[in-house]
This record gives structure tokens, C-alpha cells and sequence, in this order.
């Protein structure tokens, strides 16, 4: 589907909580939904955004 290298970042950024890598994520997954041709990329790549915004949203509400 996609290179390691992506996907390992984009755990990673999930993993650390980091903003800016999140919405590199997200803009990511924006990108590869946008030229998937199959429609099990396309839910992976919807999944992964899922996983992302959630990471988000956790972080805008958190107290910190």
C-alpha cells in the first residue's frame, strides 16, 4: 500500500502525541484516499485518518 517509512511515521506520531507530525498525518492520508483505486486502500487510508483525528481531538481537550 504505501512505503514503511510513512506508515512507521505516522504510528509514531500517534504514539508521541506530536501536533505537528499528526497533521502531516492527516494531510497524508488526505492524499493517499484522494488517488487509492481500490476500495480496501481507501479503507485503510479512512481508518488511519480515524486514528489521527481522534489523536487530535484527544489533544486539543486534554488539560495540559
Amino acid at each position: 500500500m504505501t512505503r514503511f517509512k510513512e506508515l512507521a511515521r505516522i504510528q509514531s506520531a500517534i504514539k508521541h502525541k506530536n501536533v505537528a507530525e499528526l497533521r502531516w498525518a492527516s494531510g497524508y492520508c488526505n492524499m493517499r484516499v484522494q488517488i487509492a483505486t481500490r476500495r480496501d486502500h481507501v479503507k485503510h487510508w479512512r481508518a488511519m485518518e480515524r486514528k489521527i483525528s481522534d489523536a487530535l481531538r484527544n489533544l486539543t481537550q486534554s488539560p495540559n
